[in-house]
């Protein structure tokens, strides 16, 4: 977990810190299904894309999750 980048992120006031933590193991989660080469990056972007969506854009998200989350 990058605890500066969440640390920062409650000094901003981005949220709290539990969820914030939580949202970084949602988007950890996803990156790790993929096929990037760089999880890391790949698991700030999501990161940052969920910490910055708004109500419509986290419906889109968890739908995206879930697709991920579903064999196919």
């Amino acid at each position: 977990m990058p605890s500066n980048l969440i640390k920062k992120d409650v000094r901003e006031g981005k949220g709290s810190k539990k969820s914030l933590e939580k949202k970084w193991d949602r988007a950890k989660k996803a990156a790790g299904k993929g096929d990037a080469e760089d999880k890391w990056a790949l698991t700030t972007h999501i990161y940052k894309n969920m910490r910055d969506a708004s109500v419509l854009d986290q419906v889109e998200t968890n739908a995206a999750t879930r697709l991920l989350d579903s064999e196919f």
